[in-house]
């Protein structure tokens, strides 16, 4: 009886170690369906449990611009309810002109990086992750609609065309946050362009830099096409030892001024071949479509005893995009984009700009520059104020002539100028700051 007993015993031990252990694999299964590999490629999962998907959600036509026409910029926007995005809770976004949006930084880099994840961009929410201009056309946009608890976040980049692509070649997409889900759609309602459309050269995904997880749809490859949807789904049950402490806002260092596209290639030639690269990028760019009025001089702004090169370039009313002044830096030998100002705007296409002179004109010894639209006839200095190239405007819109020379005798180079509104001839000096006008 005592053996028939303990045989029973370890009978019943056997079968009860075997449904754990049947149950303890059922369970390990089921975790590693629901949670993928930290860096996953959509569907997924990922390791938090996001999974990817075709989209079912009808587009939402963004209405209010948010005047953010810049290339390379980027804006706060608070959320008009709270979203969970990786196992953390936010009530602000900030949004770049380059097709993301980013809950932890605020990089507006241009240059694109597959999902690895890519360092640098912090939490991050990629529709479209490219190099887009909102200088000249285009409009980022947002709009909520529904009502408390079935909001939807929308962002949208409207008609934003590539960095030195045509105006009139956009494209129009847009991502939206969905209250009652956590879900994410990105919607793409016409990304064909003449070059690289479709995402040929754009990274689209999700990433948490600060838990290691990503999930990418694609990284520079033409996988989406106009009218279609992606949808994030937020997992019903995410993993729990993901986001339990909030990435706090990390403050990218100042990487300076980096040269992309025409520039960056001529920077390349005249590093290769010196000046003697002058000529064939003349020749380029008068021959070019658009075609571009280049000018250059050498001066030193910065007062550092090195002169930089500084390079006028006036492109037709068509184009204002490549209107821009650059100031290059030599160096070792070598020659950097020190800084760059665009010459036109939204509001003023057709810009016309002469490099009038190159005298101080601030009093500080150094050599300022002088430049005047012959369109509108505004001028602007660039100058190196605080050890900060700056471009200031000149007060009042002066039809006449100029002269530059020491009205009042104190040692400073004055700005007289004729035919202006208040009065025939105005005269303004620097006070340290801006240029006023002198009381005759």
């Amino acid at each position: 009886t005592v053996l028939m007993g303990n045989r029973r015993f370890l009978l019943a031990v056997f079968w009860l170690s075997l449904i754990l252990s049947i149950f303890l694999a059922f369970r390990y299964f089921s975790s590693a369906q629901a949670f993928g590999p930290a860096v996953a490629i959509c569907p997924g999962p990922d390791l938090y449990g996001y999974t990817c998907e075709n989209g079912r959600f009808a587009y939402i036509d963004a209405t209010n611009d948010t005047f953010l026409y810049a290339d390379d910029g980027t804006i706060s926007l608070p959320l008009p309810f709270p979203f969970t995005f990786y196992g953390t809770t936010y009530t602000e976004v900030k949004a770049s002109t380059n097709g993301n949006l980013q809950f932890t930084t605020d990089n507006a880099s241009f240059d694109n990086r597959c999902l690895t994840p890519a360092s640098g961009v912090g939490d991050i929410i990629a529709p479209y992750w490219d190099d887009l201009d909102v200088r000249f056309a285009g409009f980022l946009e947002t709009e909520v609609v529904g009502e408390a608890p079935n909001r939807i976040f929308v962002v949208e980049w409207d008609n934003v065309p590539p960095f030195g692509a045509d105006l009139e070649d956009g494209i129009t997409f847009e991502v939206q946050l969905h209250e009652s889900t956590n879900d994410i759609v990105f919607w793409y309602e016409d990304v064909t362009t003449f070059v690289e459309g479709n995402g040929r050269s754009a990274t689209i995904g999700t990433q948490s830099e600060a838990q290691g997880i990503a999930l990418q749809y694609s990284c520079n490859q033409p996988t989406v096409a106009d009218a279609t949807q992606i949808t994030w789904l937020h997992p019903q049950s995410p993993n729990r030892s993901v986001g339990l402490t909030a990435p706090s806002l990390q403050t990218q260092p100042d990487q300076g001024v980096q040269a992309k596209g025409e520039t960056a290639r001529f920077l390349d030639a005249l590093n290769a071949r010196g000046r003697a690269a002058f000529g064939q990028w003349q020749q380029h760019w008068r021959s070019q479509t658009p075609p571009l009025a280049v000018v250059w001089e050498e001066v030193d702004v910065t007062g550092n005893g090195r002169a930089e090169l500084i390079l006028l370039q006036q492109a037709p009313e068509t184009h204002p995009q490549y209107s821009q002044l650059l100031i290059l830096a030599h160096e070792n030998g070598r020659y950097t984009l020190l800084w760059q100002t665009p010459l036109a705007n939204r509001t003023n296409p057709g810009t016309q700009y002469t490099l009038l002179d190159t005298r101080d004109l601030t009093g500080d010894g150094t050599a300022d520059l002088l430049l005047q639209d012959g369109r509108t006839h505004q001028f602007q200095v660039i100058t190196n104020h605080n050890n900060t190239l700056q471009k200031i405007p000149l007060p009042e819109t002066c039809t006449g002539s100029y002269t530059l020379h020491d009205t009042n005798h104190d040692n400073q180079t004055d700005i007289t100028r004729e035919k202006c509104p208040s009065t025939p001839r105005l005269t303004v000096t620097w006070d340290g700051t801006t240029f006023q006008p002198i009381t005759p």
